[in-house]
């Protein structure tokens, strides 16, 4: 069986202002403000973010094509998550889980992986290095002479 994706309540109001009769006079209000960043056409939903751009929803079916586009194509350049889904984002799509789908993809692309630098915790202990005070380098000198 299909699962039921998490807007459709809000697109059953957006639409047909149809509002579920189990739900609380509570869980209906919140219903009804959050309906206020939404619209519904032709088969898509939009939102209106929060710096005024209109972007689209993306399902969950598409969401890893285009998260795999943006970070892996020619264009896409193989940044980190937060990076990736900055990209989607102004390319004018949207998506509840989008930063955390995209850092998903980030550990679990081989070639990110492979191209890491060296953590902190596998790093080899440094050498110290020898200090030497200027006026003792003539006499470090004065005995190589001798």
């Amino acid at each position: 069986m299909k699962e039921v994706p998490w807007f459709v309540d809000l697109t059953n109001f957006l639409v047909c202002e149809i509002i579920v009769d189990e739900f609380s006079s509570n869980k209906r209000k919140n219903l009804k403000r959050d309906c206020q960043d939404y619209y519904w056409d032709e088969s898509y939903l939009f939102r209106i973010c929060m710096d005024g751009v209109i972007r689209r929803y993306v399902p969950e079916e598409e969401q890893s094509e285009i998260l795999g586009a943006c970070h892996s194509s020619p264009y896409g350049d193989h940044h980190s998550g937060a990076r990736t889904a900055t990209k989607i984002v102004s390319c004018g799509f949207y998506s509840p889980t989008l930063y955390k789908d995209a850092s998903e993809l980030v550990k679990r692309c081989d070639e990110c992986q492979r191209a890491c630098g060296i953590s902190k915790k596998n790093e080899m202990p440094l050498t110290s290095i020898l200090e030497i005070d200027i006026f003792m380098c003539g006499v470090l000198i004065s005995w190589v002479l001798l």
